[in-house]
C-alpha cells in the first residue's frame, strides 16, 4: 500500500538526475514546488505553450495573449480546487486545500477577477470567436468537479460530476487543453488548418501523459472520492506503458508535422522535451516502486519547457539557413 504522506518531489528528481548541478537545481526545485503551491506555476507554463504558438504563426510572441492564457488557467484551476474544498479529512487533504478552506471568498474573488481579466483582454486584442472559446474553459471545469452536471442531466446519466464518469478524466482534461490551441490560434488570427490541427493533437497527448503522471499522486483522494482515473482502472505498469506510448507518438506527430511542410521547421525544438518526459515518466515509476507518489510540479514543468525550446528550435535552423 502507497502512503499518500511520501512524494517524489521535485528536489528528489532534480537531485537524482543532475548532481554535478545540484545547487542551483535544489534552488529550481524549491522556485517549481512554491509556484505549484501557490497555484501560479501552471498557469505560467499555459503561458509558455500559446507563446509557442503565438512563435509559430507570427515569429513573435504575443503578451495579450500570454497574460490571457495565465488569468484563464489560474481562475479555472481554482475553481477546480474550490470545489474540493471540505471534501477531504485528515491526511487526505492538501495543504493547499486547507488554505483554501480558510480563505475560501479571498480565492474565489481572486479566480472571478482573473477570469474577467482574461475575458476584458481577449475582447480588446482578439475576436468574437476567442470570447465565446473563452467561456468555454469555466463553464468546462463546473461541469467536470461540481454537480451541476448531474442537475443538467436532470440524473438520467447517474453521475453527479462529470469526473465520476470512469477514465473520463484524462481525456476529458487533454481535450481542453488542446481547446486552448484553438484559442490562442484563434486570438491570434488563425494560421492555417494544419497547424491549428498540429497544435490541438501535439497538445492533446502531452497533456494526456502530464494528467495521467498526475494522477498517481492522488490515487489515494481519487479512490476516497470514487474517481476511477487509469491508474486506478489499468494498474501502474500497463498506465506507465501507455505514457510511454503516448510520450514516443507526440514525436512522431512532431516530426511527421515538420517533414510534411506544414508547420515550421524551428517547432523541431519542441523534440527536447520528449526526453525530458521520458526521465520524469522513470523517475515517477521507480519511486512508486519505493512507496512514494511522484508530484506534479516536475511534470508540468513540460510545458514550461515550450517556449525556450521552441526559441531555439528557431534560432538555430535560422542560423543554419
Amino acid at each position: 500500500m502507497l502512503k499518500p504522506t511520501l512524494t517524489l518531489n521535485p528536489n528528489e528528481f532534480f537531485a537524482l538526475s543532475f548532481s554535478p548541478l545540484a545547487p542551483l537545481q535544489r534552488r529550481l526545485a524549491d522556485a517549481l514546488q512554491h509556484g505549484s503551491s501557490l497555484g501560479l506555476f501552471l498557469p505560467a507554463a499555459a503561458a509558455s505553450t500559446v507563446s509557442a504558438v503565438s512563435l509559430a504563426i507570427s515569429g513573435g510572441i504575443s503578451l495579450s495573449l500570454a497574460l490571457a492564457t495565465f488569468l484563464l488557467v489560474y481562475s479555472s484551476y481554482l475553481i477546480d480546487h474550490l470545489a474540493d474544498v471540505g471534501r477531504f479529512d485528515g491526511e487526505l487533504d492538501s495543504d493547499r486545500g486547507r488554505s483554501m478552506a480558510r480563505h475560501q471568498r479571498i480565492f474565489a474573488v481572486c479566480g472571478v477577477t482573473a477570469f474577467l481579466g482574461a475575458l476584458g483582454i481577449t475582447a480588446l486584442e482578439a475576436n468574437l470567436a476567442s470570447v465565446l472559446l473563452l467561456l468555454a474553459f469555466p463553464l468546462s471545469v463546473v461541469l467536470y468537479g461540481t454537480e451541476w452536471f448531474g442537475r443538467f442531466t436532470f440524473g438520467l446519466l447517474r453521475y453527479r460530476r462529470l469526473k465520476d464518469i470512469p477514465g473520463i478524466k484524462a481525456f476529458y482534461t487533454a481535450f481542453f487543453w488542446g481547446l486552448l490551441m484553438v484559442y490562442a490560434d484563434c486570438f491570434l488570427g488563425g494560421g492555417g488548418l494544419p497547424v491549428l490541427v498540429f497544435f490541438f493533437g501535439y497538445m492533446l497527448m502531452s497533456d494526456f501523459v502530464n494528467t495521467v503522471f498526475c494522477d498517481f499522486k492522488d490515487l489515494h483522494r481519487d479512490r476516497a472520492d470514487g474517481v476511477a482515473t487509469l491508474p486506478l482502472l489499468l494498474g501502474v505498469p500497463q498506465t506507465f506503458q501507455l505514457l510511454r506510448l503516448a510520450n514516443h507518438f507526440s514525436v512522431l506527430w512532431l516530426c511527421g508535422f515538420v517533414a510534411a511542410g506544414w508547420v515550421p521547421v524551428g517547432l523541431l525544438g519542441l523534440a527536447l522535451i520528449h526526453p525530458y518526459v521520458s526521465a520524469v515518466l522513470g523517475h515517477g515509476e521507480r519511486g512508486l516502486a519505493k512507496g512514494k507518489l511522484p508530484g506534479d510540479a516536475v511534470m508540468d514543468a513540460e510545458f514550461l519547457l515550450w517556449l525556450p525550446c521552441a526559441l531555439l528550435g528557431f534560432w538555430l535552423f535560422s542560423t543554419l539557413a
